[in-house]
């Protein structure tokens, strides 16, 4: 029996399955729903947005930036208390691995997800390419600069569209990771990275962990 309260998550699903079906993505029926409206919140605003600058920071460091900047500019910002344990230990430590380093990087694909979740990007396209870095860099305050105008600008998008989205990403990680654990080639040139950064961010949005680094993405 279909619990009542319930019903609009139900209803994601079978819309999000239906979408998948069409562009040939495969399905996992099993796969249970995702949280409905009335089990989660969204975060609050500005730490979304206090999150999106340290996202900013880290992914910039990925890309060749110098750490130091990055921890000043969190500092004089009052953002050093939003970077998570491991973002610190990144940021701090003498030589951080060039698998860390690619991590970082990547962590420009969450930051476009939560400028999605602002409503300072449109939508969010279908995972096959990654994100316009300079749009970014457009979007987001000039390193160094004061940050109190982008913090000010405190809006997000309304709860349903946000699970929409986690449905979505939720069913397409796992056909990724199917096609990746049965040696099967990824559907519909997918990216992986792309789908696991929205997947981690998506699931930060609404809870599913207090702390940053301590969000999964379960499939």
């Amino acid at each position: 029996m279909k619990h009542p309260m319930y019903e609009a998550s139900i209803r994601r699903k079978a819309r999000t399955e239906e979408f998948l079906s069409s562009v040939g993505v495969p399905l996992n029926v099993n796969l249970p729903r995702v949280e409905d409206d009335s089990e989660v919140k969204l975060r609050d605003a500005l730490d979304v947005e206090r999150r999106s600058i340290v996202l900013y920071g880290i992914s910039a460091v990925g890309f060749g930036a110098k750490s130091e900047r990055a921890v000043s500019w969190f500092k004089d910002q009052a953002l050093w208390d939003s970077v998570s344990p491991s973002e610190k230990a990144f940021l701090t430590g003498e030589s951080p691995s060039q698998q860390q380093i690619v991590e970082a990087s990547w962590r420009v694909e969450s930051l476009w997800t939560l400028l999605w979740s602002m409503g300072k990007i449109e939508s969010l396209e279908f995972p096959t390419t990654t994100c316009d870095v300079d749009r970014v860099q457009d979007l987001m305050p000039v390193p160094d600069s004061d940050c109190e105008s982008f913090l000010a600008d405190s809006t997000l998008r309304s709860l349903p569209e946000v699970l929409d989205q986690l449905d979505l990403i939720y069913r397409i990680h796992w056909a990724v990771r199917e096609a990746q654990l049965t040696g099967q080639t990824i559907p519909c040139s997918i990216d992986p990275s792309v789908v696991y950064e929205r997947h981690y961010a998506l699931n930060w949005l609404v809870g599913c962990a207090d702390q940053w680094d301590d969000i999964t993405t379960d499939t």
